[in-house]
């Protein structure tokens, strides 16, 4: 195995954090730079095992009530007015193009009445949220079919003194950001669609926390590209290129905090397999690898090499003595030094989980089941639930501690057409449109209606 393979790709994903205020610049053209440095270091001696090296032990979980001592603090952004905006599909301007050109059944007719959503707002809803620097900042949508104008708002960690620090409306139809957000070491990334004539155009952009400059990071115009913007295994921003008519290969691109860019990845084919999962935990890039001919993932770093029993899952954490894996059903820990390896039933406990000072924050099983969130020490099994029941999401750790969301299910709807009150006292819509003759010339398909989970609280905690 070449260890300098995965060390190359630890340099592309490892980096130091995002710096401030940067000012608008345009970078047409992401970099070649793979981001691969030599390490001046010595390298660490390297070991190799199977999983029948370990003495295999099955831990029961044991729920138990007093928790470790810890600081739960709960943001509650339930009560927050957004207000209402007017999407570009919806303003008077657009709206009969959109609603009747766009939205056309197989007979021709349109799908839906213009006028029924012409000038209609939608309300906001807190979408992401995100702790950093003594601060909550909530991303807020304003979405009717596949528009979205935003706003980023921040507040204090006590719920006050909040405040619109961004606001983002598309001027025309052709304009549109896809809602793919996430935050990264005081940056927002998001996407941006439009047009240059006739020719789309695709942008990946940062907005600045503190100082709410946008930084032009990435961007295309060609009826080639496509682009997906999302956060890899080690939540670092990652970049996919699609190309829809050429027969490139997909490009995968990282994002390099020290150049404020995006660099192409290196290659993620190893001698022995695929890079199935990563992740870096304290300096150690570790990685899942799928080998040629067999099932059964490896788990490598600079410090060893593991044949494990898992056949899929991802790194839960990684360092030099200490291993969790996550196969969706059990907690593998594999420890370095007493050469265990021990095993965890936790498919009752959720699948959103993150390690913080030692302990295994978990939950989030459903976003329809109530459950609370547990924090778990996973050498013993002992699990203790923080928080009552409730429906929650986003369990991420932080340089600060763990936080994590609770959410609602809430619904936004526009009504097409006429609407009644029938006998049993229910909201019936009228579709149907005359024609000359008095007969129905055609039916609308209905409203709008989307659904969608809403924050409503954001915990933080933090270990005594």
């Amino acid at each position: 195995m070449d260890k300098r393979i995965i060390s190359g790709a630890a340099a592309l994903l490892v980096f130091s954090s995002v710096t401030a205020g940067c000012n608008e610049k345009k970078k047409p053209v992401p970099s070649d730079d793979t981001g691969v440095f030599e390490s001046e270091s010595s390298e660490p001696l390297f070991r190799e095992y199977t999983d029948e090296d370990f003495r295999e032990i099955n831990i029961p979980l044991t729920y138990k009530d007093n928790a470790p001592p810890m600081e739960i603090g709960c943001i509650d952004i339930s009560g927050f007015d957004f207000g209402e905006k007017v999407p570009v599909c919806n303003k008077e301007e657009f709206a009969e193009e959109y609603y009747t050109n766009r939205f056309e059944s197989y007979t021709g007719t349109p799908v839906y009445n213009w006028k029924s959503f012409a000038g209609k707002s939608v309300k906001g809803y807190s979408n992401k949220c995100y702790v950093w620097n003594g601060k909550c900042y909530i991303y807020v949508t304003y979405e009717c079919f596949e528009y979205a104008d935003w706003s980023l708002y921040s507040c204090d960690l006590s719920g006050s003194s909040l405040k619109e620090i961004y606001s983002w409306t598309a001027k025309d139809l052709d304009e549109r950001c896809y809602r793919n957000v996430f935050f990264s070491e005081g940056s927002m990334f998001f996407t941006y669609y439009g047009k240059d004539g006739n020719i789309p155009t695709a942008a990946a952009k940062r907005l600045d926390l503190e100082t709410a400059e946008i930084t032009t990071l990435y961007e295309a115009a060609t009826k080639d590209i496509s682009i997906w913007l999302n956060a890899d295994d080690s939540g670092n921003a990652e970049l996919q290129e699609y190309h829809n008519v050429s027969e490139i290969p997909t490009v995968t691109y990282k994002y390099d905090s020290d150049k404020d860019e995006f660099v192409k990845e290196k290659e993620t084919e190893v001698p022995e397999g695929k890079i199935m999962a990563s992740n870096s935990f304290n300096g150690v890039y570790s990685c899942l690898i799928k080998p040629e001919h067999g099932h059964r993932y490896d788990l490598v770093n600079d410090y060893y090499r593991v044949k494990t029993s898992v056949t899929t899952g991802r790194i839960v954490y990684a360092d030099e003595k200490l291993a969790i894996l996550y196969n969706n059903v059990k907690l593998h820990i594999y420890d370095l030094e007493k050469m265990e390896h021990c095993f965890l039933d936790i498919s009752d406990l959720g699948s959103s989980m993150a390690m913080y000072d030692g302990k295994l924050f978990i939950g989030c099983r459903s976003n329809e089941i109530r459950m609370p969130v547990y924090c778990m020490i996973p050498e013993l099994g002992i699990t203790y639930p923080i928080v009552e029941e409730g429906i929650y999401s986003d369990i991420r750790a932080t340089a600060e501690g763990v936080t994590f969301n609770e959410i609602s299910h809430q619904e936004n709807v526009i009504r097409s057409g006429a609407v009644r009150v029938d006998e049993n006292g229910e909201i019936q819509e009228e579709y149907s449109v005359m024609g000359e003759n008095g007969g129905v010339s055609y039916v609308y398909a209905g409203g709008y209606s989307n659904q969608y989970d809403k924050i409503d609280k954001i915990y933080t905690v933090k270990m005594k």
